[in-house]
């Protein structure tokens, strides 16, 4: 899917594969998740085998308990770091367009940061990383379906205008993160390898990506 020509905003979180996820990622029994949100287990279980949906302040309330689980900080403040870190490191929502794009990744494509924050993958981007995207976008990852990812990348980057296109080979990790909205945005934080660890990478992961579904 060529993710410049989506229209649509968001998949329907999928709430059963979220609240499930993230209860038992806890070791959290129906009970103790129904007391932090303040509903009863009858709630719970309903929303889990999908046979009720919660309601939009409940909804941002499992997306805030998600955040709380993982970073202390506020969102805004996790943005401003992810901009000034110096790793390959970037937020990329469920059209693929890239809302932040680390020191480290503009660095390491010879750009501004204007020349890939804002921009989609399938127009900043060629090889491995667009197809990865596609990849995500089908098996439910924006959905809330996919726990993590694994990958090793041979991605190209095309500069605004008629610049050559700058290759890199990298070992990714992807893990879904949680918005208000709510939305799930797509968090992507890599490494530069050599092609004689990207090659061996490739072989202990079996191919060039692992996707771990969510519980």
């Amino acid at each position: 899917m060529n993710s410049m020509t989506r229209t649509i905003e968001a998949q329907a979180i999928h709430w059963p594969s979220v609240i499930r996820h993230y209860r038992l990622s806890k070791g959290l029994k129906q009970a103790a998740l129904a007391h932090d949100l303040n509903v009863t287990q009858t709630m719970v279980s309903r929303w889990e085998s999908g046979m009720a949906l919660p309601s939009p302040r409940i909804q941002e309330r499992i997306f805030d308990l998600y955040w709380s689980s993982h970073t202390s900080v506020s969102r805004a403040a996790w943005m401003d770091r992810i901009g000034r870190h110096p790793s390959l490191v970037a937020v990329i929502d469920v059209r693929g367009r890239i809302e932040r794009a680390s020191r480290g990744l503009v660095r390491t494509l010879g750009c501004e940061r204007h020349a890939v924050e804002g921009r989609y993958l399938a127009e900043a981007f060629q090889g491995d990383l667009v197809d990865l995207f596609d990849t995500f976008d089908a098996s439910g990852f924006f959905e809330g379906r996919v726990a993590s990812a694994e990958s090793m990348d041979r991605i190209e980057f095309l500069p605004p205008g008629r610049g050559a296109p700058v290759t890199r080979l990298v070992h990714g990790l992807h893990r879904p993160t949680f918005l208000p909205g709510p939305r799930i945005v797509w968090l992507l934080s890599a490494a530069e390898v050599t092609p004689a660890v990207f090659e061996d990478v490739r072989t202990r992961i079996g191919g060039p990506r692992v996707i771990r579904k969510g519980i």
